[in-house]
């Protein structure tokens, strides 16, 4: 009878330790950590392979003094996120599923935040930042580009876009005291200060003491398959829409 008790005590601990297996596999395959490499002379580095990757979402979670994002060819690898060596902040990278979440953690420095983010041409990216920064530039003129979103705010936002495929939306949610917007295309651009503005400056017009909830919105912006589509829905102090110079 002790051996019948022995063989189905293994048992049950053959079929927990099945199940653990199985819960473990399924949790690394939709939460996946991405480890620093590079961590020394030349500054705190993230990167992550493309794989199957074609579309995701880049989300930064934490401010920062300083944030740059572009796009580059990047071979096999799908981005890299840095910081300098002397900075107080490192990058930590998670995936879950299409998103890529970026933190920030401290160091031993005293250097100011400076993120810089590169993302690779390949992937077609929605960019959504979360924290604030003393300045946010962001040249995605090479990118295959979804929805832009700044949900905290920033003393300054420069902001390049591509061409738009479809209704190219910028979400501009949390307020900022200055906001520049370059267009790489002639598409209708259409331009809503939803917490209103001191000014706001769309191709060479300059609208000043704009209220909230207006909108500007071209006569041929409507009927447009291919347009830019931006929302200020936090109060900024002024916003400038011009077209970006070729090249």
């Amino acid at each position: 009878m002790n051996d019948a008790l022995t063989t189905g005590g293994r048992r049950l601990w053959w079929l927990l330790g099945a199940v653990l297996l199985v819960v473990v596999v399924v949790v690394v395959a939709t939460w996946t950590w991405v480890t620093v490499r590079g961590d020394g002379r030349n500054g705190h580095v993230v990167t992550g392979a493309t794989g199957e990757l074609r579309e995701a979402t880049f989300v930064l979670l934490d401010g920062a003094d300083v944030v740059r994002v572009r796009t580059a060819d990047l071979g096999d690898d799908a981005y890299r996120v840095s910081t300098p060596r002397d900075a107080n902040v490192r990058p930590v990278v998670s995936r879950t599923d299409a998103s890529l979440l970026t933190s920030l953690r401290g160091t031993d420095r005293d250097g100011p935040a400076v993120v810089e983010v590169v993302l690779a041409e390949s992937v077609r990216w929605h960019v959504r930042l979360s924290g604030g920064a003393k300045e946010q530039h962001l040249d995605l003129r090479g990118a295959r580009l979804g929805d832009v979103e700044f949900t905290a705010g920033a003393n300054r936002i420069e902001l390049t876009l591509p061409a738009p495929q479809g209704t190219q939306r910028t979400l501009l949610g949390g307020g900022a005291s200055q906001v520049v917007v370059r267009l790489a295309d002639n598409a209708p651009v259409r331009v809503r200060a939803g917490g209103g503005a001191g000014s706001v400056t769309i191709d060479g017009t300059t609208h000043s003491g704009v209220a909230s909830g207006t909108t500007f919105t071209p006569p041929e912006w409507n009927a447009a398959t291919d347009r830019y589509d931006i929302d200020a829905t936090g109060g900024v102090s002024s916003v400038t829409v011009d077209r970006a110079a070729a090249g």
